[in-house]
């Protein structure tokens, strides 16, 4: 735990100013997953005031299951509706009320107790929470709606922003023009996880716990600084102006996660150097997440991550003088190492050469070309037959696939969708497994030499 939190009293001053904090995020939430659908008669009664029962629900489930674990074993319990409450916020809205109890269930015992309690656990119980319901109950949640409120199902084609970054550095057109203007990203009228959507209120947020002293505001500066950064860099080399670099920060959960998350009293350093090294470093790797891994997000992980180094880096930090060159040093291979990424990125998403392709077989009967081929998707591999005869796609068969958003996939019957025309948008809610197959079959037709695209 860190050396500023003397006493339960301070502490419970810190989490009073948290909660204080989250409140217009939480309200914000209610109004634009509750009232505005509403409103457009999209939900009834129960659906107005079903984000406040969300966060309640996560609230609520993880104070019992606290307060029994601490009966059963004779343990002091602590601020147990914290956890709660950050995963009610991070988790996707249409997540099961079931489901939420679970990653909250999972998120106490195995993210906070089973360590000892609070003060004494590695990770972040919250995100423990929400990598456990991501992990399993991925499928389940976009089958029930996914991020998108009962109003942006109608409104809005991509499930997320960062959902459409799969293809490619993307353009303006498709990664801020389908949600309106970047000043909707920075209000929080775009679709995402209840408490994430909200830059401004996010930015609000900060300054409030800065001014009362209760996060580390490095950690946050050197992440968020970190991120616009190199996709500065990224977006310069492919002509794009500084949108992309805001655009960048304003996705996903940047701005709640580098604030909320990251700067967790327990599991992240204290220490000058600890912290800026720490929050350097979650920039590179939620990068690293968004463009050269299935998961466009990166924020959760890359802080799970950093969490194992906490106590390195709190020991380098508190030997600054004797560690001073060797900071020096780390730094500069921390910013060597970002641009050799930035390169590698830059190349990979400009290459013409799709490594995630391999033809497996290619017979010719009576003029038909028949290939099987894979792909890899999000869950592995995907293996498919496309037979080409007079220079056209006459079928498409999908032999082997284990993604679990394949279910969404075939719902939209998009693969025979795909054999009219191969450059459809993507499948929402299931963009990774969709763009995989579109991949295959656009990359099976340049093999061809019948690719217009």
């Amino acid at each position: 735990m860190g050396p500023f939190i003397k006493d339960n009293n301070n502490t419970s001053k810190m989490m009073r100013n948290l909660v204080i904090a989250l409140i217009p995020i939480i309200l914000f939430s209610e109004y634009k997953n509750g009232v505005i659908p509403y409103i457009n008669g999209k939900v009834d009664l129960l659906g107005l005031i079903y984000p406040i029962i969300f966060t309640l629900t996560g609230i609520l489930s993880s104070y019992v299951i606290e307060e029994i674990f601490c009966k059963m074993t004779k343990k002091e319990s602590k601020f147990s509706i914290i956890p709660g409450l950050f995963i009610s916020l991070v988790l996707p809205l249409n997540t099961p009320l079931i489901i939420l109890i679970f990653g909250v269930f999972m998120g106490i015992i195995f993210g906070k107790m089973l360590y000892g309690g609070f003060g004494y656990n590695i990770f972040n119980p919250a995100l423990i929470g929400c990598l456990f319901v991501l992990a399993t109950y991925s499928s389940v949640i976009v089958s029930s709606g996914g991020y998108l409120n009962s109003y942006e199902v109608d409104t809005i084609a991509s499930a997320t922003p960062l959902s459409n970054v799969v293809e490619g550095i993307g353009t303006y057109d498709n990664l801020v023009k389908p949600y309106g203007s970047l000043l909707n990203f920075f209000l929080g009228f775009i679709p995402g996880s209840p408490g994430e959507t909200s830059s401004l209120l996010c930015i609000l947020g900060f300054i409030y716990l800065a001014y009362n002293k209760v996060i580390k505001v490095r950690i946050p500066i050197y992440y968020v600084s970190t991120v616009f950064v190199l996709t500065f860099i990224i977006g310069s080399l492919n002509g794009h102006g500084l949108w992309y670099p805001i655009y960048s920060v304003l996705s996903g959960g940047l701005l709640f996660g580098s604030i909320f998350m990251a700067t967790d009293p327990v599991t992240s350093p204290v220490t000058k150097y600890g912290c800026i090294i720490y929050g350097i470093m979650l920039g590179i790797l939620t990068v690293v997440m968004r463009y050269l891994t299935p998961y466009p997000e990166g924020v959760l992980t890359s802080i799970l991550i950093m969490n194992m180094f906490t106590f390195t880096l709190d020991k380098i930090g508190t030997k600054t003088k004797n560690y001073l060159s060797k900071i020096v040093i780390s730094l500069t291979v921390i910013i060597i190492s970002s641009i050799l990424l930035v390169f590698n990125i830059n190349n990979k998403l400009n290459s013409d050469i799709d490594t995630d392709f391999k033809v497996l077989e290619k017979t010719t009967d009576n003029g038909v070309i028949t290939y099987v081929v894979t792909e890899k998707g999000f869950k592995g591999d995907i293996k498919a037959e496309v037979k080409i005869s007079n220079d056209k796609v006459i079928s498409y068969t999908i032999l082997e696939c284990h993604d679990d958003y394949l279910k969404v996939v075939e719902k939209e019957d998009y693969v025979s969708r795909l054999i009219e025309n191969s450059n459809i948008d993507t499948v929402s809610g299931a963009t990774k497994t969709s763009t995989a197959l579109k991949k295959l079959i656009n990359n099976v037709k340049k093999d061809s030499g019948i690719y217009e695209g």
